[in-house]
């Protein structure tokens, strides 16, 4: 007998603002900034912690070896917001699992949460927190020397590696992120004026998002941008405590014609500059899930539902059009057309990047990362799916709009995407 399958919702969701690498999380641990995201989403759920059990945390981080013991991350991070919370006896008793999918890691995340609350029978569960962090700042110089054979407490001499930077290449293929940029660009057609100008616009529209972000926390508003967004409070470079509240890397003072100044990082085809590529920063985002039948019967209101998930594979050396197979793949699977998506937000890992996608897939520019992406907002690396997926089930609902697809290109050859739908 054939049984219905569950549908998974999304209770809440929330992130913080992006810091820019050694900006104002500079004294944050990866740690720290998921503790303020698990904090803000179940104040947000407006659960109850005393009635409605926690089946499960996911957490997601790449850089798991940098400042502090992240293989505890998501016990950590339980039993501090718990404490934050007031909460004794549920969220820290939660199990907790550590996921990594590299650039797809805050998609994983989601993806987790939903075959966990899908299954039936026994191992079904009713509600998942699941939460992304990422401190680029606070990676770590690690010393690759082996452990000596006769003392295991003794080291061989080895290099000293910049943990940050060793992740940026693929040695089995020769190849390193920017590059595969640079030549998956150049095989769409891509031009360096059309990379220049997608960053510029990247900028603008971020700013232009944040002015009506200000005038929302100013009171001179009413309108929702960039609503899942929270506050955090931190110090500035003085030392002076401030309240952050806007994506730090975003740029006021941008110009075409300085972008088109910046040499290339890469000589192959000249198309990825510093200006032209995410941003190495930091910050976190977290969500509450259910079992959509649970959330009913229990009357508690959620945003969206998600619809699917995809990860999709590709040559490692174009990693970049990891997004094409992944949506199409994901329409395919639901039945979607391309008018059917209101919105789609594509991780800008690089413009040369995007522009190709946007090629391949023909994606409507008016539609798509209306709010700026991660050349202007910046690439918290392992947080950015779930970053991205945040952002568009506000934005769908700010505009009282149904379907949005989120998706990003993944590092080895991969690209994943997620459907949500406004109820």
């Amino acid at each position: 007998m054939s049984t219905k399958q569950k549908e998974v919702v999304v209770v809440s969701a929330a992130r913080t603002p992006i810091g820019k690498h050694c900006g104002y999380y500079y004294d944050f641990s990866a740690e720290d900034l998921g503790v303020l995201a698990v904090q803000e989403a179940v104040l947000r759920s407006g659960i109850d912690l005393s009635k409605i059990k926690i089946d499960q945390v996911v957490a997601g981080m790449i850089y798991t070896d940098s400042l502090g013991q992240k293989i505890y991350l998501p016990r950590n991070v339980a039993y501090r917001a718990a404490k934050l919370l007031g909460d004794e006896d549920n969220l820290k008793t939660a199990p907790g699992k550590t996921t990594l999918r590299i650039c797809g890691t805050g998609f994983q995340v989601i993806a987790d949460a939903f075959d966990l609350l899908s299954q039936d029978g026994i191992q079904g569960m009713n509600c998942v927190l699941s939460f992304a962090t990422e401190s680029m700042t606070n990676t770590n110089l690690v010393h690759q020397g082996k452990r000596k054979k006769d003392n295991v407490w003794d080291f061989e001499d080895g290099p000293l590696k910049d943990y940050l930077m060793e992740g940026f290449g693929h040695n089995l293929f020769n190849t390193q992120m920017a590059l595969t940029a640079e030549k998956y660009g150049a095989k769409l057609g891509v031009t360096r004026q059309a990379c220049d100008e997608f960053a510029y616009q990247s900028h603008v529209r971020a700013r232009e998002a944040q002015k009506k972000q200000w005038n929302r926390y100013a009171g001179k508003s009413k309108n929702d941008y960039l609503k899942g967004v929270f506050t955090v409070n931190t110090e500035d470079p003085n030392g002076v405590p401030v309240s952050f509240w806007r994506d730090e890397g975003v740029m006021y003072d941008v110009s075409l014609e300085a972008l088109s100044r910046l040499r290339p990082l890469m000589k192959a085809n000249g198309l990825v500059t510093p200006g032209s590529a995410s941003q190495i920063s930091d910050g976190s985002a977290a969500a509450v899930l259910m079992d959509r039948d649970f959330a009913d019967k229990n009357n508690i209101p959620y945003l969206a539902v998600v619809r699917g998930y995809r990860f999709s594979t590709v040559d490692p050396t174009i990693m970049g059009q990891g997004p094409v197979p992944a949506i199409r793949e994901l329409m395919q699977k639901l039945k979607l057309k391309m008018t059917d998506v209101d919105l789609f937000e594509i991780n800008e890992a690089f413009a040369a990047q995007y522009l190709a996608a946007e090629k391949e897939l023909k994606l409507p520019r008016e539609i798509t990362n209306v709010n700026g992406g991660a050349v202007a907002i910046g690439h918290n690396i392992a947080a950015t799916g779930l970053r991205i997926t945040t952002d568009l089930i506000y934005e769908l609902k700010r505009r009282k709009l149904k379907t949005g697809i989120a998706s990003a290109c993944i590092g080895g050859g991969q690209g994943g995407a997620v459907c949500v739908e406004i109820v």
